[in-house]
């Protein structure tokens, strides 16, 4: 492996080739400060979805931390799958700030900035909290539309709101045109709703607005949301689904997006299952659709997710992505907007689905997850312990017992007396274990698999007598032996995770929403735009 200098990864940053960069901290620490553009990957991830994020092992792969020993760990592991260019950022986060780059906070910061880049560029019309308020209070005739997931809106919505849920817009837009009534889109926050009211109008709706700064802007005004049994789920008619069909079809296309044949994406996705490929391949339904029945080797990721999660699935920018739906109408308005947002190579599956099934090709179901990389040679690497001898071991104080799941697992259930010490930096922490076989090292996680991992970096490391808690503390659960919870008071707070600011408080979710609203200020003072 290479190092890279922070003008180095500029310039591969700058360039057109197929290059990912990853930030491989904790979630947590990534969202306080890292560079823009980069993908979260924790070190604890890198097996479970690099041959997802990367499929062809020749990828230039950057990787940084803020300066220390994990990202060289995190790249030996990269190499040790097969990765051939794997480079590290030297001095990581500190030399990028020493070399005079700004870091940028938040998740999801590229689709997140577009949003608020299309609200001022577009003037998308946004209806304030009051005004909504007031033509409920006045019983003034309008529709209320939740674009989030099926999930968020069956939890708690704006009163009265139908689901709708994301570019499942492209076909129901020719049906709430003609309801000649205002149109209000929402999200939690903004921007889910600014390109969803962005897609009506690019599709002929006139009075349509983005509500300001959605459920959580609603909550920070006082006001309480609507739980338990929601008005349903919007469902479109023949005509509405033709008209989408078509107009979609045209935004995307003149955007630059392009069809892509039955043939030549199963072409496609035997280089990706050879490894020799990048190429993306997602479905834009919602997700109990794809489950029902999908393309082989696509991954489900929502239309209005796609958009907003990007840089999550598809951190090669140049590589091709490939939208598929059971027609094509939500697939084109995804295309439509990946090209808008800068992606250079976007197809959509002409016929769909549905033209893949009458072709006779296989259909996949349930939930396709690729099997961690590396897990076999890992396992040879370990030494196990069942339950029944973690209890007895345990029982006479001769052991040591260290969790590397996250804090919410942790938190969430442990063996009794477990140390936490996160998986990323196991090698630094860890310490000493106790030298006799006797007194063993035993790691834990959720089901056994991440520990299998931090045991096998340990046996390379060279570190002796560490043991792997045979199917984790689920195994050790359904022995029957009991476990601990919630966060011990004499251990300071986690900050490995990411806690959502919808499911946090309200200074929380005033904070955030003002952090959207200065995106675009701070990427101009940062010379980006």
């Amino acid at each position: 492996m290479t190092s890279v200098t922070p003008q180095e990864l500029v310039v591969l940053q700058e360039s057109a080739g197929q290059w990912a960069l990853f930030d491989i901290r904790e979630a947590g620490e990534a969202d306080r400060g890292h560079i823009f553009g980069a993908t979260f990957l924790p070190r604890r991830l890198i097996e479970a979805r690099i041959a997802d994020l990367v499929g062809d092992p020749a990828t230039p792969v950057v990787m940084y931390d803020e300066g220390g020993p994990r990202a060289t760990h995190a790249a030996e592991t990269l190499k040790r799958l097969g990765y051939g260019d794997v480079r590290i950022l030297a001095g990581g986060t500190a030399a990028w700030v020493a070399a005079g780059h700004q870091l940028t906070s938040g998740s999801n910061v590229p689709s997140k900035l577009f949003g608020e880049q299309v609200y001022e560029r577009e003037q998308v019309p946004q209806l304030p909290i009051a005004s909504l308020k007031a033509w409920q209070e006045r019983g003034q005739p309008y529709v209320v539309c939740d674009i989030r997931t099926p999930d968020e809106y069956a939890v708690a919505r704006i009163p009265g709101a139908h689901g709708a849920f994301g570019v499942d817009l492209a076909l129901l837009a020719g049906d709430l045109r003609d309801r000649g009534v205002p149109i209000v889109v929402h999200c939690a926050g903004r921007t889910r709703s600014i390109i969803a009211c962005q897609s009506l109008r690019a599709l002929g709706a006139g009075d349509v607005y983005a509500l300001e700064n959605g459920t959580m802007g609603w909550q920070v005004a006082g006001l309480a949301l609507e739980r338990g049994k929601a008005r349903g789920v919007l469902a479109p008619s023949a005509a509405s689904i033709a008209d989408g069909e078509a107009r979609t079809r045209a935004l995307a296309l003149s955007a630059g997006a392009a069809e892509v044949t039955l043939d030549e994406l199963e072409a496609w996705l035997a280089e990706r299952a050879a490894r020799r490929s990048n190429t993306s391949v997602i479905d834009v339904r919602q997700v109990d659709a794809y489950m029902a029945g999908h393309v082989p080797g696509a991954i489900a990721l929502p239309g209005g997710l796609a958009i907003q999660r990007t840089d999550e699935f598809a951190p090669v920018r140049a590589a091709r992505t490939v939208l598929i739906d059971d027609g094509a109408a939500r697939a084109f308005l995804t295309a439509y907007w990946l090209r808008q947002f800068g992606r250079p190579q976007v197809f959509v599956l002409k016929g769909g689905l549905d033209a893949w099934k009458a072709s006779g090709r296989a259909i996949a179901t349930g939930r396709a997850r690729s099997h961690p990389a590396g897990l076999a040679a890992a396992r040879a690497l370990a030494l196990f312990v069942t339950p029944a001898k973690l209890a007895e071991l345990a029982a006479r104080r001769g052991v040591r017992v260290v969790d590397v799941g996250t804090s919410r697992d942790y938190q969430s259930a442990r063996v009794p007396g477990a140390q936490w010490i996160p998986y990323g930096w196991l090698e630094e922490r860890v310490g000493a274990p106790a030298p006799s076989v006797d007194a063993p090292l035993v790691l834990t996680c959720p089901n056994g698999m991440l520990s299998t991992f931090a045991a096998a970096n340990l046996a390379r490391a060279r570190v002796a007598n560490v043991h792997v808690l045979e199917g984790g503390v689920a195994a050790w659960s359904k022995a029957g032996l009991g476990v601990e919870s919630g966060w011990p008071p004499d251990m300071p707070a986690a900050d490995d995770l990411v806690v959502p600011p919808y499911h946090a408080n309200l200074q929380a979710m005033a904070q955030y929403l003002a952090w959207e609203q200065k995106l675009t200020a701070e990427r101009h003072a940062a010379g980006k735009q």
